[in-house]
């Protein structure tokens, strides 16, 4: 008992000596008189405000409407017109992913669809969206007990083991994600495992997940896992996962192993019920050759024609981080171009939180007035928003269309997946200025890949910090459907 005692002590004198370091504030952080909002500075804030007619009648007007009601330019809406001169003739019916944070596996669901229902003559094709998610949250949970031995022994509150603890599990994820579950689980249609409500609403089995995890990365760090065997972390990283995995079955179903299947083609004839297995399915409909697709992004700060990789940003601990080759937005889409014009659907990032009119799916370059409302430069430069986390790519959706003048596109059709409640009946619009400032990422099939381009995909990459503003989408709910 005083042995266990005396352990008990040192584990407290550990935590409260080294765990703990003593915060240093720099200059200016500490409290000040001379920083106070005293009543002269205050009498002069409001001398600087006479209330005149005009902001009497905006005050009244934010009073009782919103901001983004208030804003929206008319002008810029109307002279936007729906029509393109290239659409994709066979991009599937709207999906919609519901109250989840899923937005990169149904836009990389849906830019592999039209190929499938072009080929196979289909009337309509949509691959399960939720027979995925259970192995990417089985995958991302087992990711992260990888993370929980690895970082056992860093300090409390590092900047490491915050971000960490931050992101145990999410919805959140990438091309790369998409690219491993598919190459690894292989695929089933939609029909074969349809989304359950915990599929859809992804909220309360997620904070289940990462109690689960937090309570994981808690035991890991007690001192008798200090210098544990690697069968030992195993069997204690495998006891961890039984639970996960009663989560995941009792929340989204168990997913299938084999399954029968048959479709309808457009000259409404249903074809003979066939057997599959996931990996079959995926064969046959799919193709094997996913390492086609490529990825580049714009994230003005970095190095141009720099391979850029983020640590932790991937949901399997045996497969490679996200990485983008970084490119001018000019090049990014020149690609994206021929890549429509080819027919092939195209998966892009984009932070859908600026301006824009989702009602009617508009994401238009000066279609919000929010400096003229209030007569404040609210303007910052792509590369600002992304250094100083004004905006990161927060949504991922599918380019279908393009609306081509003169030689040169001027906007593009997107397939969203927030439904037919939003935009036009789920599709939108993006102008060739708004993607200038607001697209970060594309995933571009290799045939529509300059030589040039295809070369930098070999280099060695940069690799940046787990705590990069680029994917802190990856980690959040921002791209749940509105």
């Amino acid at each position: 008992m005083k042995r266990m005692l005396k352990l008990l002590l040192t584990g407290v004198t550990l935590v409260a000596t080294s765990a703990y370091a003593q915060y240093q504030p720099l200059p200016g952080e500490s409290p000040s008189p001379d920083a106070a909002l005293t009543s002269e500075l205050l009498k002069s804030l409001a001398d600087t405000l006479p209330m005149t007619a005009e902001l009497r009648a905006a005050q009244n007007a934010l009073a009782h409407n919103s901001i983004k009601s208030l804003v929206i330019n008319p002008d810029v809406e109307n002279q936007n017109d729906p029509l393109f001169t290239h659409e994709i003739k066979t991009p599937g019916s709207i999906a919609n992913q519901n109250k989840s944070g899923r937005c990169w596996l149904f836009a990389g669901l849906n830019a592999l669809r039209p190929a499938v229902i072009a080929k196979h003559k289909m009337k309509d094709f949509m691959l399960s969206q939720a027979y995925e998610q259970f192995y990417e949250e089985l995958e991302a949970a087992n990711r992260s007990l990888e993370l929980a031995i690895s970082l056992r022994q860093e300090p409390i509150h590092s900047r490491r083991l915050d971000t960490f603890l931050q992101n145990l599990i999410s919805d959140g994820g990438d091309w790369n994600y998409v690219h491993a579950l598919i190459q690894k689980y292989g695929a089933v249609p939609e029909s074969v495992m349809p989304d359950d409500y915990a599929a859809a609403h992804t909220d309360e089995m997620d904070a289940l997940l990462a109690i689960c995890l937090r309570k994981a990365a808690i035991e890991i760090r007690q001192p008798a896992y200090d210098s544990a065997s690697t069968n030992k972390l195993q069997e204690w990283k495998l006891a961890k996962l039984q639970d996960i995995y009663k989560i995941l079955v009792l929340c989204l179903g168990q997913p299938p192993t084999t399954f029968q299947w048959r479709y309808e083609n457009k000259s409404d004839k249903v074809t003979s019920l066939k057997s599959y297995t996931p990996q079959s399915f995926s064969r046959k409909f799919l193709g094997e050759d996913l390492d086609r697709y490529v990825s580049f992004a714009n994230y003005p700060g970095q190095p141009m024609h720099a391979r850029l990789e983020w640590s932790w940003e991937r949901n399997m601990a045996d497969q490679p981080n996200m990485d983008a080759v970084n490119i001018d937005m000019q090049a990014m889409m020149d690609m994206v171009l021929k890549s429509i014009l080819a027919d092939q659907a195209v998966w892009f990032a984009a932070n859908v939180s600026a301006e824009g009119d989702v009602k009617k799916g508009l994401w238009l370059a000066d279609i919000e007035d929010k400096s003229d409302l209030f007569g404040i430069d609210f303007s910052m430069s792509k590369a600002d928003t992304l250094a100083f986390e004004n905006g990161t790519p927060n949504h991922a959706m599918v380019i279908t269309g393009v609306d081509v003048h003169a030689g040169k596109a001027t906007k593009w059709k997107v397939e969203n997946s927030w439904g037919k409640e939003t935009g036009d009946n789920g599709w939108f619009t993006i102008d060739n200025q708004w993607a200038d400032k607001h697209l970060f990422q594309v995933i571009i099939d290799r045939r529509f890949v300059p030589p040039e381009l295809l070369a930098l995909t070999k280099q060695k990459s940069i690799v940046l910090p787990p705590w990069d503003p680029f994917t802190d989408w990856l980690n959040d709910s921002s791209s749940k459907k509105p």
